[in-house]
């Protein structure tokens, strides 16, 4: 208290600096006097700061005649000496106290020695005062009160008898390394901080005292009292005497090995530390000590020892490892910390020389997997979270009880079998059978008056095959429950629900319960007497007084099923597979399958859909079939059959609708079967269809045992048709064609590919193969120009160079051009005023080039596309001067075609060609003929995009035969010096020969390739019209200018051509072209120029034009004549 005093007068707190020299020496040999005012700088002894630095001596005692140093602290400055204070003596006990800042060292360090016999000496750190790093040994009395702290000092507590260090207060041992060797205590609110502590003694926390976050080595006795705490420290026990908490004390937080003996007694508790307990090691909870929510770890030989409580039990947060748990007559509630763990070692009820019937409670979220062979005999309760084993010896004695309420066994591995008996709480309990089984043999009964139910999870299997009694009902998850010999599903006002994922196979055996609910699962196997609601599931087998009512999802019905109570089904549906009796199919219920049911109704708004819904599938009605008006009756439709009802008795279809659902396919059939039955009476009412393909209509008709869906092809329906399209004013004459042979194949077969079935009028169009028609037209036009090569007024000898070389005049001998009013001779001998060149046969060559192109445009009603052809050839001829007045000749010619139909494809041709010609003329008229032959190989190529993209190409060889012959008369006009104009008719034929030949898929599908029919047309022409001719004498030659104007007329216009589509033997039709213009205009222009040693060149422009065609052409000429 003195001390205390001292403290408190302001004009005691002085400073001073310790002396480089002191001079005065200490009470202890080698020291100096640390009480001497002769060694400090100002000369007091410091009870404020006291600063060391350099000094040359630093080895410091307290003066033996003053027992009592006060000071606020000591600083060691940067580069301070290193100093030694010893306090007391073998016979002097001294006091040091500390009641400022206490030690702080900046530089150097301060090493304190409390040295005590007789008497003790002191130190004591106060108010906020700390030990800072100073290395401190105590034989004394050590102390840290208020809120003073042991900073980061090494401090040793001597071994000598009453040494002590003391916490008290608020103060902590912050982060110093205690070594302790007799007594260390930590009363009031003190904690241990962070310190490293090794108890090789006594340590003893008291009161509110914690040993925070402190690493403590126990290696004597060390003690938790009153309502101190392990805080969060970390403890190992390594030996010594004990380590125990008594009183109201905790382990809090701790994390605590222990090695050696740990006992929790009076009423303290494990808090929620961890405690591991090694092989040598016991943990022991007695008296009214808890367990709390702590984490046991037991390894090895190291045991719980639980035999000493008085309070019947006691709580464990988890355990795990393979050590011991000793119970005695307790009973362990473990899981209060929700951790999953394994513990495989082994749970008695034996502790030495107590045992009792101790038993275990599964508390928490989490899971205790046991894995050992436990002894204890107090049963096994499962209150919450899981208890987890792989054999019935995991649950203790096989007389123990298993009590749930609340909690889940989880059955590992293959699984085991029990005769345990089985009382369920209110919570009621789960069964989680993983892969394997469990099979119970004893009685499961309510545990007084709850009503739990039994739940199953986990995808193995309970088998239960005792005369069970709970009452609480049966809730199937997943897996499956098994009913076997003499058990049952509890009482029979029970109720049980199969939930999707979950089976209850009743075995053979006869059930009776209040209800069942089928909500997605299996019923199967066994008889049932009560009222089964289905929301969705599978009956299988099912026999007994059981009624069905589904009233949601899908309920399907395999195997043999007997249950008398009837069937009916509302909002739902019911897929019967196996066999079932008399069901009733009311409003909104659907009923359908493969399977056989006995009596069926369909009420209004009820479906009877026969089969899987796959076409060609059916239900068997063993009894009647019954239709209300209103029913719904929907078979599915394939290209080939049809799902449908075999009923043995009679049908009455009362007017219910039918629905017809077409599946997506690639054919479809005329008729189909859609029920049978041994008599059928009545009619259905309407009829609907999905997905009816285009241009098709349905209707339906009877016989005395069938009702029939009957399909109809129409592509040109009235618009009044029910379902198939309408396409406006109807098809083309093409698209009527192909329509018309498609439709009557379907109606001779029975059936016709999709593909054919469902064509647009584009479609139509496309599947014509109106390309073939474009070879004829480019055909005739060929032969056409080449007979125009032969019968030119060009091809006269007139045509050619002067008849004679050397001669020269307006006109040649023989020409029907020269002027008529005047012999040849006279015109000849004006112009050279010299008498006539006699005749000389001679012959004469010449060359050509010719082509040109027509476009023709398609006609609306024929819907024929426009085309486009163009032909190109070189022709070479010889012809030979009979007689003034006759020239015969001969040609042959090379080239080839071109020709497109719009939408349609294009082709080609190589073009070969032969002809001989006679011209004779007979004063002012002529007459000339010509004949030619033709030959081509064509190709054709079009695409078919109706279904992809189909490329179809044919190759054949054409013949063709021509002729041509005309005559005129020449007049001489008299403008402009004398105009030649010839008057002329003309006649022309042409046959082409086209044999028959068939198309190809080069890429795609084959389904409209055609296959053409062989054919002959001749196309007769007539032409009347006139040709102006006008020549002028040049300095080498004579020049002449030529023309035509002239009206033709085609007999045979018209372009069609037979086709069969290959795939469908018998579709044939014929497709027609663009047709030409019986009437068209035909213009020429032409020069030519003959010179006198022989030669001649022409060049011609023709036209021809119509009210559908136009058509160009040229050719040029080059000849010589010898």
């Amino acid at each position: 208290m003195v001390a205390l005093w001292l403290v408190a007068l302001p004009a005691a707190a002085q400073d001073a600096t310790w002396n480089l020299n002191p001079t005065e020496s200490g009470p202890i040999l080698g020291t100096v006097d640390y009480s001497n005012v002769a060694n400090w700088t100002p000369a007091i002894v410091p009870t404020g700061t006291a600063t060391f630095g350099v000094t040359n001596n630093s080895s410091l005692a307290f003066s033996l005649l003053g027992t009592t140093t006060s000071v606020g602290g000591w600083t060691f400055n940067a580069g301070a000496s290193a100093y030694t204070f010893t306090l007391g003596s073998v016979f002097f006990g001294q006091v040091l106290t500390f009641n400022g800042a206490g030690i702080v060292i900046n530089g150097g360090s301060a090493t304190i020695n409390s040295i005590t016999d007789h008497a003790a000496s002191e130190i004591h750190f106060l108010n906020t005062s700390t030990a800072g790093s100073a290395t401190i040994t105590n034989s004394g009395t050590l102390s840290f009160s208020d809120s003073s702290t042991a900073g980061s000092a090494t401090i040793v507590n001597d071994y000598l008898t009453g040494s002590t260090i003391g916490f008290a207060n608020t103060s902590t041992a912050g982060n110093a390394a205690i070594t302790n060797n007799s007594i260390l205590q930590f009363g009031d609110s003190s904690t241990a901080g962070n310190a490293s502590i090794r108890n090789n003694f006594f340590m003893d926390f008291y009161n509110a005292s914690t040993a925070g976050h402190a690493r403590i080595i126990e290696n004597g006795f060390l003690i938790f009292h009153d309502t101190s705490t392990a805080g969060n420290a970390t403890i190992t026990n390594i030996g010594g005497s004990a380590m125990r908490f008594q009183d109201s004390s905790t382990a809090g937080n701790a994390t605590i090995i222990n090695n050696f003996d740990l006992a929790f007694v009076n009423s303290s508790t494990a808090g929620n530390a961890t405690i591991t307990t090694n092989s040598g090691g016991t943990t022991v909870i007695q008296d009214t000590a808890s367990g709390g929510t702590a984490r046991f770890i037991l390894n090895g030989t190291g045991a719980l020892d639980l035999t000493g409580l008085r309070t019947g039990g006691t709580t464990a947060g988890s355990i795990e490892g393979d050590g011991t748990v000793q119970l005695g007559a307790n009973t362990l509630t473990v899981g209060g910390n929700d951790l999953s763990t394994t513990f495989s070692g082994i749970i008695t009820p034996i502790s030495g020389v107590f045992s009792g019937n101790g038993g275990l409670i599964k508390v928490g979220t989490g899971t205790l997997t046991l894995t050992g062979i436990n002894t204890y005999t107090g049963g096994t309760t499962f209150s919450s979270g899981t208890l987890s084993v792989s054999a019935d010896a995991n649950l203790g004695d096989r007389f123990g009880r298993l009590i749930f309420d609340g909690g889940t066994l989880e059955v590992s591995g293959a699984g085991f079998t029990s005769s345990r008996s089985v009382q369920i709480g209110s919570n009621g309990g789960t069964v989680q059978a993983d892969t394997g089984s469990l099979a119970l043999s004893g009685v499961i009964s309510d545990l007084g008056g709850a009503t739990g139910a039994v739940t199953k999870t986990g995808n193995g299997t309970l088998v239960l095959s005792g005369n069970n009694t709970y009452s609480g009902g049966t809730i199937i998850n997943a897996g499956m429950l098994q009913l076997s010999g003499a058990g049952t599903l509890g009482a029979t006002s029970a109720t049980t629900t199969v939930n999707a994922g979950g089976t209850l196979d009743l075995g053979g055996t006869t059930q009776t319960q209040a209800a069942l609910t089928l909500a997605g699962g299996t019923l199967q196997n066994g008889s049932l007497n009560g009222a089964i609601s289905s929301t969705g599931g599978t009956i299988d087998g099912l026999a007994g007084a059981a009624s069905l009512n589904a009233t949601a999802g899908t309920t399907f019905i395999n195997g043999t099923n007997t249950f008398t109570g009837g069937t009916t089904v509302t909002n739902a549906t019911l897929t019967v597979n196996g066999s079932l009796s008399d069901p009733t199919i009311a409003a909104g219920g659907l009923l359908n399958g493969t399977g056989a049911v006995g009596d069926t109704t369909i009420q209004s708004g009820g479906t009877f859909a026969p089969g899987s819904g796959t076409p060609g599938t059916s239900m068997t009605v063993n009894g009647n079939l019954a239709f209300q008006s209103g029913a719904l009756y929907v078979v599915a439709v394939n290209p080939s059959t049809a799902s449908s009802a075999n009923v043995t008795g009679s049908a009455t279809l009362g007017g219910a609708t039918v629905n017809a659902a077409f599946a997506n396919g690639n054919y479809i059939s005329k008729q189909y079967t859609i029920l049978s039955a041994g008599s059928v009476s009545g009619t259905f009412g309407a009829l609907t269809n999905t997905n009816l393909p285009a241009n098709f209509t349905d209707t339906l008709s009877y016989d005395a045992t069938h009702a029939y869906l009957n399909l109809a092809l129409n592509f040109t329906p009235p618009p009044s048709g029910p379902t198939a399209p309408n396409f406006g004013s109807g098809l083309s004459l093409n698209q009527q064609a192909v329509a018309n042979t498609l439709v009557n194949y379907f109606n001779t077969t029975g059936g016709i590919p999709m593909v054919y079935g469902t064509l647009t009028p584009a479609g139509l169009t496309q599947a014509s193969g109106e390309l073939a028609t474009g070879s004829q037209q480019t055909t005739f036009d060929a032969m056409n120009l080449f007979l125009g090569l032969l019968t030119d007024p060009f091809m006269n000898r007139s045509g050619g160079a002067a008849s004679e070389p050397g001669a020269s005049g307006y006109a040649e001998e023989g020409d029907p051009n020269a002027y008529a009013a005047t012999s040849k001779t006279n015109a000849f001998a004006m112009f050279t005023k010299a008498a006539p060149v006699p005749f000389v046969q001679r012959w004469s060559v010449w060359a050509a080039g010719y082509g040109g192109s027509r476009s023709t445009s398609g006609n609306a009603i024929v819907e024929s596309n426009d085309t486009t052809s163009s032909v190109y050839g070189t022709a070479v001829g010889a012809d030979y001067l009979f007689s003034p007045n006759t020239i015969v000749g001969f040609a042959a010619a090379g080239g080839g075609t071109n020709f497109s139909v719009v939408n349609s494809g294009s082709g080609r041709s190589d073009l070969f060609q032969a002809g001989a010609y006679i011209r004779h003329t007979e004063g002012a008229a002529y007459i000339t003929a010509a004949l030619a032959y033709g030959w081509q190989d064509i190709t054709t190529n079009r695409a078919v995009t109706v279904a992809g993209i189909d490329q179809l190409r044919a190759e054949f060889n054409a013949n063709t035969y021509s002729g041509r012959v005309e005559g005129g008369y020449r007049f001489v006009a008299p403008w402009t010096g004398g105009i030649g104009i010839t008057p002329y008719a003309a006649g022309q034929f042409t046959t082409f020969d086209l044999p028959g030949y068939a198309e190809l898929a080069v890429v795609g599908s084959s389904a409209f390739a055609l296959a053409y029919a062989a054919k002959s047309v001749t196309d007769v022409r007539s032409e009347l019209g006139f040709r102006t001719d006008k020549s002028f004498a040049m300095a080498d030659g004579l020049l002449t200018l030529r023309t035509r104007f002239a009206w033709a007329h085609d007999y045979d216009p018209d372009r069609s051509i037979a086709a069969t589509f290959q795939a469908l033997p018998g579709a044939s039709f014929v497709v027609n072209g663009a047709a030409q213009a019986s009437d068209s205009v035909l213009t020429t222009a032409s020069i030519d120029m003959k010179w006198r040693n022989g030669w001649s060149a022409a060049a011609t422009f023709e036209g021809e034009f119509s009210g559908v065609t136009s058509s160009y052409a040229g050719k040029g000429v080059v000849r010589y004549t010898w």
